[in-house]
C-alpha cells in the first residue's frame, strides 16, 4: 500500500498569501492547501487551541472536520485561556496517542527565544498494517534540539511498529545534531532531485532583512520504508512550505 504523508507547520492558522499585510487568522487557506494535497497522514505544527488570536478554534479538530480526517492535539505551551502545539491528521485509524514532553534545558544563556515542546505519538492501523508515527517540532536553542534529538532517540528505539517521524526540527540537512535520527531512520529528503530547495519560507517575499531561505521540514521513516518520491509543494498559505513524501509500510 502507497501512503502519502505529509508535514505542514501552519503557523497558528494565519494566511501568508500577502506580503503587504500582517498575516490575519484564516485557518481556511492552510485547509485548502490540505484538501488539494489529500495526504493519507499530516502532522501539524504551531497549531493553536482555543487562543484568542485564532478565535478560541480547537485549531486541529476544525481541519479534521472539515476535511474528513480522525484529529488528535498535544499542547506544548500554555498561553491563558488556550493552549499551542502539534496536531495530527489521518484517514486511516488511530489506534492510541501519547504525548511526550520534552525536557526544557536548564541553563538558558544562549541568546534564542526559549519555549516548551512535546512530542505526539499516534499508532495508525494502515490497512493492517500498524505504525508508529511522531509528530514534534524542535526548538530554535541548540540546547533545546538537543533534548528533542535525545527524547526522539529513545521513543525511536522503543518502537514497535514501522516508525514516521516529521515536523519542523529548525535544522538543515547538514547540521550535526540530526547524525543520532540519521543512524536510526532514513530522511526522505534522500529522493529528492533538487537538494538545493527550502521548506522556509514558502516564497521569498516574506523574508526579513538578514534572513536566507532553509529546508528544516522533514519525514523520516524505518529503514525497511521504501519511498517513492518527495514533493514541496510552495503554497502560500503559511510561512512554511508542506513537505510530503510517498512511501511504501513493508
Amino acid at each position: 500500500m502507497k501512503l502519502k504523508i505529509m508535514t505542514y507547520n501552519i503557523a497558528g492558522g494565519r494566511d501568508y498569501s500577502d506580503p503587504g499585510v500582517k498575516p490575519p487568522v484564516h485557518p481556511d487557506a492552510c485547509i485548502s492547501v490540505i484538501r488539494e494535497e489529500a495526504p493519507d497522514i499530516c502532522g501539524l505544527n504551531e497549531v493553536d487551541y482555543r487562543l484568542p488570536r485564532s478565535g478560541r478554534v480547537k485549531l486541529a479538530e476544525h481541519i479534521g472536520n472539515s476535511l474528513g480526517y480522525e484529529s488528535r492535539f498535544a499542547p506544548a505551551v500554555t498561553w491563558v485561556p488556550g493552549t499551542y502545539g502539534n496536531g495530527f491528521l489521518s484517514r486511516h485509524p488511530i489506534l492510541e496517542t501519547e504525548i511526550f514532553p520534552i525536557p526544557d534545558p536548564t541553563d538558558r544563556s544562549e541568546p534564542a527565544y526559549y519555549e516548551s515542546r512535546v512530542i505526539l505519538h499516534a499508532v495508525v492501523d494502515f490497512g493492517g498494517k500498524p505504525a508508529d508515527v511522531f509528530v514534534t517540532h524542535l526548538g530554535l536553542a541548540k540546547a533545546e534540539k538537543e533534548s528533542g534529538i535525545r527524547t526522539l532517540e529513545a521513543l525511536i528505539q522503543d518502537a514497535s511498529h514501522p516508525v514516521i517521524l516529521m515536523g519542523d526540527f529548525n535544522l538543515e540537512p547538514d547540521a550535526p545534531l540530526l547524525q543520532p535520527i540519521r543512524a536510526l531512520l532514513r530522511d526522505t529528503y534522500d529522493v529528492y532531485p533538487n537538494q538545493a530547495d527550502f521548506t522556509w519560507p514558502s516564497y521569498r517575499d516574506i523574508m526579513k532583512p538578514g534572513e536566507r531561505m532553509q529546508k528544516i521540514d522533514y519525514i523520516f521513516v524505518s529503514r525497511e520504508v521504501r519511498v517513492h518520491s518527495v514533493a514541496i509543494p510552495a503554497p502560500h498559505a503559511s510561512d512554511h512550505k508542506p513537505y510530503i513524501a510517498t512511501i511504501e509500510l513493508p
